[in-house]
């Protein structure tokens, strides 16, 4: 196999993290082959097992790169918010500024599939759980420290609780309107859970 530089290596890897995508909003992930990835990103299977071992690697390497993607914008929000209450007010606002359409209502599907998938095998569950746990819980679960050691925040609250309080709501309403597909519904919904949330939280001013 004649050398290849790294900057080719990336574009093909990016070419099939991206036709994996589409294969697995189109049909969803336990339906999606290798054999359709290979199709649709016009390369070879072999090509694919040479960058991913198998399905599940490719989608934990697509997720973990969305992923990212997610923390650093929310990274570049928070430079400009002082307080938790902004910062718990922004996580909610992202997922307002989700646009509908059936392309998200299916990778919501997808990511469900996986995620309920993924308890059948022990090392993907961990890899799931590991990841829940310190990217999306921790921020949650550090906000709400900050809240509570500034005095936003009442003192006796359980952050981890709240913070998996908080990703159950998001993930319920996603996968609601993924089914249902009712925009107005699942926006109300999302204001009244910050509503709820927020209004738990924090400690009333004193002249209130």
């Amino acid at each position: 196999m004649p050398k290849v530089s790294e900057k080719y290596k990336a574009q093909k890897r990016k070419l099939i993290l991206e036709s994996a995508l589409q294969c697995f909003s189109e049909k969803g992930y336990h339906t999606t082959t290798m054999d359709d990835i290979a199709a649709y990103s016009k390369t070879s299977k072999g090509l694919i097992y040479h960058y991913f071992k198998s399905k599940e690697e490719l989608y934990i390497a697509l997720m973990e790169e969305r992923t990212e993607a997610a923390f650093l914008v929310m990274k570049e929000r928070f430079q400009t918010i002082e307080t938790a209450t902004g910062k718990m007010k922004e996580w909610f606002r992202i997922y307002q500024e989700v646009k509908s359409s059936s392309e998200w209502q299916a990778m919501i599907r997808v990511h469900m599939e996986f995620w309920i998938n993924s308890a059948r095998y022990e090392n993907i569950k961990n890899i799931m759980i590991n990841r829940y746990k310190e990217q999306y819980i921790n921020s949650i679960q550090n906000i709400i420290e900050e809240g509570k050691e500034n005095g936003e925040f009442h003192k006796h609250i359980d952050s981890y609780v709240m913070a998996s309080f908080f990703w159950g709501s998001i993930d319920g309403l996603s996968l609601h309107y993924s089914v249902v597909g009712e925009d107005r519904l699942y926006r109300e919904s999302l204001k009244k859970s910050e509503e709820m949330m927020l209004g738990y939280l924090q400690i009333p001013p004193l002249n209130s």
